[in-house]
């Protein structure tokens, strides 16, 4: 028990160190650290082990550090050997959370990836925004407001998530439908095709209209 706890951290410990959101942290998760370096507890939170927080804090560092986008420095690190190849496969997990596996899940892909862009991207410019925000100490006013604006932003990117599952699960439920009424209209084509009779109706109503 006690190797467990020196080893993994909560992802709110994980978040207040490395000054980051716990919604924000999430995304991270999947592009710093590998699902072997991760775990969620029975109440649905992540735990993250002590590995896992050192490649965090790498790519806190690099993104303190300069203007590179998150997916330039996951990058950056996979060249480097600091990320493992394995890291690539989060994302096609964390795409598939949000939809059901096998081909029924084809019609929602193409919009799940586009909207994951976009939330990335909607990280990156917080994360520069929150940067040139704590430059501004002498201004603590402005710098309380602005911070109220980044907290609206961050509810907003949750509503992106919600409503990125919620297209998903429509566009999947029309997927099933139209495949339900494809099997039903394939049935009843094989069933007419069974019917020895078929050919001496079609006959008889062609003597019926001749006459």
């Amino acid at each position: 028990m006690k190797q467990m706890l020196h080893t993994w951290m909560a992802s709110k410990e994980v978040a207040e160190k490395l000054d980051l959101h716990v919604r924000t942290l999430r995304n991270w998760l999947d592009l710093f650290v590998p699902t072997s370096q991760r775990q969620k507890n029975p109440q649905g939170h992540y735990l993250i082990s002590t590995d896992g927080f050192t490649l965090l804090q790498e790519a806190k560092k690099r993104k303190d550090s300069g203007n590179s986008s998150l997916k330039e420095i996951q990058r950056d690190m996979l060249e480097e050997g600091i990320l493992p190849v394995e890291i690539l496969d989060n994302e096609v997990a964390a795409n598939g959370e949000t939809q059901v596996s096998g081909s029924k899940a084809l019609p929602s892909q193409p919009l799940t990836n586009a909207l994951r862009e976009v939330e990335i991207t909607v990280q990156d410019t917080l994360l520069q925004f929150q940067k040139e925000i704590s430059q501004l100490s002498t201004l603590p006013q402005l710098q309380a407001s602005i911070l109220e604006k980044i907290a609206e932003i961050e509810e907003k990117q949750e509503a992106l998530r919600l409503e990125m599952r919620r297209v998903t699960f429509e566009m999947d439920l029309m997927h099933q439908r139209l495949t339900r009424r494809k099997q039903r209209s394939n049935r009843y084509e094989s069933r007419w095709s069974l019917n020895p009779f078929r050919w001496f109706t079609r006959s008889n109503n062609h003597s019926v209209i001749s006459e």
